[in-house]
């Protein structure tokens, strides 16, 4: 596409480019029969409007004869950043929108040093899953999106993360995910996102900050159970979910057993060097 310009998000394009964000979205999961991620546009405004606003995240705008196009957005708040959302508006999809906005935000790391960055593929997307491919990511892990099913009652072992938890948080995420996540939880708890954790005998065992953009980290099986099933209890549906990587199987196997369904498939996509998490583990959108 021509005349193809690319500018740094600002408010002034939070209205549109969360239209354009949700349109997208719904066109691409209806198309395939999946529940939507961006249930409404206010829900699309408010979460792009959120990115725009945090200073840990960098969001490009792609603008056509003077109007957004389409959108980009790159987590940089820890070691490893994430990509997206990323949308481009249907009557512009398949015209190069999509590849400059992912090109853009990958110079924006190169700039900033970031060797590692993740994102989350929709598996029924293979458009998107060949663009990313050609840009050099890689599929280290198939994970399941999962709506949590509520505890039958109060777990008291679970509650919320606090600002002085978030040392414990930081070893956790070191030890077990290979990277520090402490800026991403701290941001959750500065927004009043439901970050939870779970201590027992005065240690901290795992953490959850449920949601699609949200993501946990546990000692045990039974601690990232106990996690799941709390912030269902605690959280409407469409706020109580988690990302399952198929590849722990047992966590998989004991969450459907607990009710939890399956949403989609997601590819978790890499560039950089990657170290495959040890312990318990639930990823995220972000990274």
């Amino acid at each position: 596409m021509k005349t193809l310009e690319f500018v740094p998000a600002g408010r002034q394009h939070v209205s549109e480019i969360g239209r354009i964000c949700y349109e997208a979205f719904k066109d691409v999961h209806e198309g395939h029969g999946f529940l939507l991620d961006f249930p409404t546009i206010d829900f699309a405004q408010q979460a792009v409007g959120m990115l725009v606003e945090r200073e840990d995240c960098y969001g490009v705008v792609a603008i056509h004869d003077g109007q957004p196009v389409g959108s980009n957005f790159l987590y940089t708040g820890d070691p490893v950043a994430g990509v997206g959302p990323i949308s481009v508006d249907r009557s512009c999809q398949g015209q190069g929108v999509g590849r400059g906005l992912m090109q853009n935000v990958m110079a924006h790391a190169r700039r900033n040093n970031f060797e590692r960055v993740r994102l989350f593929q929709d598996a029924f997307n293979v458009s998107s899953m060949s663009l990313y491919a050609s840009l050099g990511f890689e599929v280290k892990e198939v994970a399941a999106l999962m709506q949590g099913a509520p505890a039958s009652e109060t777990d008291d072992s679970v509650r919320l993360v606090t600002e002085s938890d978030l040392p414990s948080i930081e070893e956790l995420s070191r030890r077990i995910y290979k990277s520090s996540r402490r800026n991403e939880v701290a941001a959750a708890v500065r927004y009043s996102f439901a970050a939870l954790l779970r201590e027992q005998q005065g240690r901290i065992t795992g953490y959850l900050i449920p949601g699609l953009f949200g993501h946990g980290v546990a000692e045990t099986e039974e601690d990232a159970l106990a996690l799941i099933g709390e912030s269902a209890r605690r959280l409407p549906a469409p706020l109580a979910r988690f990302f399952c990587p198929l590849s722990e199987a047992s966590l998989f196997r004991r969450a459907l057993k607990a009710q939890c369904r399956v949403i989609k498939l997601m590819n978790y996509m890499v560039t950089g060097p990657y170290e495959p998490p040890v312990g318990v583990w639930m990823p995220s959108v972000l990274i």
